[in-house]
């Protein structure tokens, strides 16, 4: 039998575009490695799955990192967050606001977004534990070999997703089979990701598990800054801002550089030196507790190797060094967290290669792609599973579309 439609992968992209082609009576088929589909989606968010967030789309597109990020626009129009939320719902699965940004289950539990996602899904149309092996397209039929069996589909939806989790099977599977199809693609990197830096080992030690809000750090080699929380640990830095930061850092060391700049505080220089003026009787340490929190004060004291007198009796010179540390804190860093251990993974195939109307490849027309397989990704917080959802359910319209003209 040759499929109408064949969807390799069983996660959030694939599930969704199983719902529309489910909801449309399409003859196809979804092939999973794994022995339940959404496996991924189980760990996400510590196992209660941030599903999307409060984000209209101008703002979800403006958060993202991406150069090419604008090529989102038309699957988040007709499918951004507040349809994500929408679709759950419709679904019965309420999904709740969490600190005014994050959307969870109204249970708690991760497993209930795959059950709303699969509940509509004929079982008879699903393949498991059933891995890949090679994919060939000849004649316009698309043949797709597997451990278990052979199987042939007029189009094919790629949604495999990157190398994150490998602990559940994500292999990055999806860029072989686009080598074996000549589909153009980044390799994967990691991405919200924490960083390894001795030097922040050595200067932080007993600052671990100590979190800092507030501060900013840029990627000089990129010109890239992002404020957020900071987290000391055991091998070095994370927390939100460096997660948010780690894919930047990773293609700076890969070029050759691997210093970042801290500011620990919100205060240009002129409008610092403002401020010490206005406390200049005030002892340093003193002064320090009133801009940072006491642990973290005390530290940058120590860092200094300035002496704790008053500010009007500390030298030019000191002033000038006390000044970077609180807002040009100079740091190099090793290497971020590995691609298997990251959250999310940069990379996949390639932006300009995919039709962003449809999903599909523009070598060939018959093949889509969607979800975190394509160089499309966003920081954590909901994005990548929306991105997932709405780009695999925009693939899946485009190809009922394409079998109606056929």
């Amino acid at each position: 039998m040759i499929y109408d439609v064949i969807i390799i992968g069983g996660g959030p992209a694939g599930l969704m575009a199983a719902n529309v082609l489910e909801s449309h009576h399409i003859n196809y088929l979804l092939i999973e490695k794994n022995e339940r589909v959404g496996k991924k989606i189980l760990l996400t968010g510590g196992k209660r799955c941030n599903v999307t967030n409060h984000l209209l789309v101008p703002d979800f597109i403006d958060a993202l990192h991406m150069k090419h990020k604008r090529f989102l626009y038309h699957a988040l129009k007709s499918f951004g967050p507040q349809e994500v939320v929408s679709f759950f719902k419709s679904k019965g699965l309420n999904l709740l606001l969490e600190q005014g940004f994050k959307y969870f289950p109204e249970t708690g539990k991760s497993q209930s977004v795959v059950d709303a996602l699969t509940q509509s899904i004929n079982p008879q149309h699903m393949i498991l534990s059933s891995a890949v092996q090679k994919i060939t397209f000849n004649q316009n039929i698309f043949h797709v070999s597997t451990n278990k069996s052979d199987y042939q589909s007029k189009i094919l939806l790629l949604a495999t997703g990157s190398n994150a989790y490998p602990t559940i099977g994500s292999s990055g599977d999806g860029l072989k089979f686009a080598t074996h199809l000549g589909i153009p693609y980044k390799p994967f990197t990691p991405a919200e990701t924490s960083v390894y830096s001795n030097e922040a080992l050595s200067l932080f030690k007993d600052l671990q598990g100590f979190s800092l809000e507030g501060v900013k750090v840029t990627v000089p080699r990129l010109k890239a800054s992002y404020k957020e929380s900071l987290l000391f640990t055991h091998f070095g830095l994370s927390g939100p801002v460096i997660l948010h930061m780690s894919e930047l850092i990773h293609h700076a060391i890969v070029e050759g550089d691997n210093n970042i700049i801290l500011s620990f505080i919100d205060y240009s220089e002129e409008a610092l030196k403002t401020l010490i003026l206005s406390h200049i009787k005030e002892k340093l340490s003193t002064f320090l507790q009133i801009l940072l929190p006491k642990k973290m004060a005390l530290k940058l004291l120590l860092i200094s190797g300035i002496k704790d007198v008053n500010l009007s009796e500390i030298s030019k010179k000191d002033m000038a060094s006390l000044i970077d540390l609180l807002i040009r804190f100079p740091l190099k860093i090793d290497h971020v967290e590995s691609i298997e251990k990251a959250f999310v993974n940069a990379g996949g195939i390639i932006a300009d290669g995919i039709n962003p109307k449809t999903m599909a490849t523009k070598k060939i027309p018959q093949l889509y792609v969607a979800g975190e397989l394509t160089d499309l990704q966003g920081p954590i917080g909901g994005f990548n599973i929306t991105i997932a959802l709405s780009t695999g359910r925009l693939a899946a319209y485009s190809m009922v579309e394409a079998l109606s003209k056929q």
